[in-house]
């Protein structure tokens, strides 16, 4: 059975500045799956934060309304549109960050990624990053609003087959903060703990680790989402 958590939060210094959340998240059941979004506004963006809900929010109605849902180019295609369309200033103002991950009731799942951030999963019981890991500084920056090329997106198509496997993603709030080599410990960890609490406590927990990030006086929000086949 699949199930799914959702959790975003506003950082710090954000807070205290009374700035919105730049970052969005979606999750929502769909034929007897799951499907989730996370979005990051880019900071130097003036209208970021309209860009990540605007972006959470068209991919809803886009792949809900999709006649399939197999095809990650056309399915990406058919949101960026969406997104353009229902922008009400120039895109590269509200520039964002977009993870996707679909699953549908057999397991089938659609991932796809621009931007900064991480997607992690695990299928048939082998862990793996869809994100390719940064070497240095890079001033390269993709996002909707900025980037146009299916070039500069990440995709997979995976399937979900036994308790255990799942998806994670994650804005840059959290990634930048987590050791490449211990990525598959922590997806462990998520699995673990939302596993033996039911979906109001799950949230509750993931809320309050986030809030009480170890990070001293960092601003970035931080958002993620989860979906995975649950221990019978």
């Amino acid at each position: 059975m699949l199930r799914s958590i959702g959790a975003s939060v506003k950082g710090p210094a954000h807070e205290t500045a009374g700035q919105p959340n730049q970052d969005a998240v979606g999750l929502w059941g769909h034929k007897g799956g799951r499907i989730a979004t996370v979005a990051d506004g880019l900071g130097s963006r003036p209208l970021s934060h309209i860009g990540s809900r605007t972006a959470c929010q068209v991919a809803r109605q886009t792949l809900t309304s999709a006649k399939s849902l197999e095809d990650p180019k056309s399915l990406i295609s058919g949101i960026y549109r969406a997104w353009l369309t229902a922008i009400p200033i120039r895109p590269a103002e509200a520039s964002t960050t977009f993870l996707l991950a679909i699953a549908e009731a057999d397991g089938s799942s659609t991932l796809a990624q621009i931007g900064d951030g991480l997607l992690l999963y695990r299928a048939n019981g082998k862990f793996g990053i869809l994100t390719e890991e940064r070497e240095g500084f890079s001033n390269q920056t993709n996002a909707l609003g900025l980037s146009k090329a299916w070039a500069d997106w990440k995709s997979k198509q995976i399937k979900l087959e036994k308790p255990g496997d799942g998806i994670v993603l994650m804005t840059d709030g959290i990634s930048d903060d987590l050791d490449w080599s211990e990525l598959e410990g922590f997806f462990n960890k998520l699995f673990r703990e939302f596993s033996r609490r039911g979906p109001m406590k799950s949230k509750n927990w993931i809320e309050a680790e986030l809030n009480n990030w170890p990070t001293p006086n960092h601003s970035d929000d931080k958002t993620i989402a989860m979906i995975w086949i649950g221990k019978k």
